[in-house]
């Protein structure tokens, strides 16, 4: 059986990724979106990991021990959620209707955007750097600085995209991108945040000039970003295997591992992306564990999010966060060092300990709903790119949401984007001041790259 499920896991990737484009051709969704992002997310931490589980024998510290129902349940839970989350990104929330609107925005040529994303950055240096030795304070700016340097990234690719063919405004744009990546990886070495930059980066490339070229073309820029993105997490991650506890190191430390990482190392770090953390064997593990050797913890996820700006030291009672709980009820522990760590449930198997009846249709609905969402933001936002680049500023939340713990990603991606948008703003301001950005009037909100009967077709006969 946990061949066939190996199987079938493969045939939903398939699937997945038909519909994705399928729903780019038809102008539902746009082929970079939040959308395709969450869903690329539950590809590698749901599916390649359970396939390189169940089909190599690839799993982590937890695996299950049912290996002919467990597995059955997991595809079929994976479905369900698959179908529900669907219908919810299609169905036309009423909410929606406020999103589409018209507004004034800034803009300015390339020199402007090249200064925002510096004030931009600075702006991430101030909130990762310095306000984060705040005590409490700083758990919150260090949030806010992956959504402000990500928008940074985007800032720069704005103004790379006035004129894409410039050598000096690409070495502009990309020095922009290296040093918010620097800043962001001040202390740390996590893959979401520095992924974010880089997503960051790309988002805005894409709306700003490759989604108006042909389709052939676009494709091949996206693919040609696609495999440099790759081989750049790919090393990230084989220098994160081949030496421990980055926290707390140096630029210069961490640079000094990249240049020991070997081809072995490489190999390692790209089967550890497609095993996604092992969250898909760790929600088979969530879905024969609990409800029977653990009782359910109903919503669990919907508690853990309305808590967590409640700081620890004023309620040492507030849940725990279930990747922490799994740890101790899985008896994992850090091999070498004894230390406890976290570990990805994934959200299947979130829905497995939150009470599987009740959360996984109402996870995979609140999910499709908030996706939507943003996306929809996105759509009627073309012009608007101090409200489009903000919507791209958590994409490296978005990608793990499927990983787990969700509702932690689901408030950072809410604390990136709603920083991303004010850093903007003020940052706008900044540059309007010197005379390098100026307001634009209020337009149609609709994109100013279509024609009159492509609108109507897409917006006003409902196939969006």
């Amino acid at each position: 059986m946990r061949y066939i499920v190996a199987v079938y896991c493969t045939a939903l990737i398939i699937w997945i990724c038909i519909r994705i484009f399928r729903m780019s051709q038809q102008r539902q969704a746009e082929l970079f979106s939040i959308h395709t992002v969450f869903l690329a997310g539950f590809i590698v931490f749901q599916l390649t990991a359970s396939i390189l589980g169940l089909g190599f024998n690839l799993f982590g510290d937890i695996q299950p021990t049912n290996f002919r129902k467990t597995p059955l349940l997991f595809a079929g839970m994976a479905t369900i959620f698959l179908i529900i989350f669907e219908w919810s990104y299609k169905r036309d929330w009423s909410i929606l209707a406020r999103l589409r609107r018209s507004g004034a925005d800034w803009d300015g040529n390339a020199s402007g955007w090249i200064l925002l994303a510096l004030v931009m950055t600075f702006f991430g240096f101030l909130l990762k750097v310095v306000f984060a030795m705040i005590p409490l304070v700083g758990i919150i700016t260090s949030q806010a600085a992956t959504g402000v340097l990500a928008a940074a990234a985007g800032c720069a690719a704005w103004g790379w995209s006035k004129n894409f063919r410039s050598a000096g405004l690409a070495s502009m744009a990309l020095a922009l991108l290296v040093a918010a990546s620097i800043v962001i990886l001040y202390q740390s070495f996590g893959r979401r945040a520095a992924l974010g930059v880089i997503l960051g980066f790309g988002w805005a490339i894409y709306y700003a000039y490759w989604r108006m070229l042909p389709k052939d073309v676009m494709l091949r820029w996206l693919a040609i970003a696609g495999i440099i993105a790759s081989l750049v997490l790919t090393l990230y991650t084989a220098t994160r295997n081949a030496r421990d506890k980055f926290e707390g190191r140096s630029i210069g430390e961490a640079l000094r591992a990249i240049s020991e990482v070997r081809l072995e190392d490489m190999t390692a770090g790209y089967v550890a992306i497609l095993t996604g953390q092992n969250s898909g064997p760790i929600s088979m593990w969530a879905i024969e564990t609990y409800g029977r050797g653990y009782p359910y913890d109903f919503l669990h996820q919907v508690k853990y999010l309305v808590t967590i700006p409640i700081p620890r030291e004023f309620w040492p009672g507030k849940p725990y966060s279930l990747a922490k709980e799994i740890v101790y009820q899985g008896y994992v522990r850090r091999k070498g060092s004894g230390d406890v760590y976290n570990v990805g449930p994934g959200v299947i198997g979130h829905a497995a300990h939150d009470f599987p009846w009740v959360a996984l249709p109402l996870y995979a609905i609140g999910l499709g709903w908030m996706v939507r969402m943003v996306d929809e933001r996105t759509i009627w936002s073309f012009h608007r790119p101090f409200i489009l680049i903000p919507c791209g500023a958590a994409l490296g939340q978005t990608l793990a949401l499927a990983r787990g713990e969700t509702a932690l990603f689901v408030w950072e991606s809410g604390v990136a984007i709603f920083s991303a948008y004010i850093a903007m703003r003020i940052g706008g301001r900044v540059v309007t001041f010197l005379d390098q950005m100026w307001p634009t009037d209020e337009l149609p909100p609709q994109d100013p790259t279509m024609t009159v009967e492509d609108w109507d077709d897409q917006y006003y006969e409902g196939t969006v």
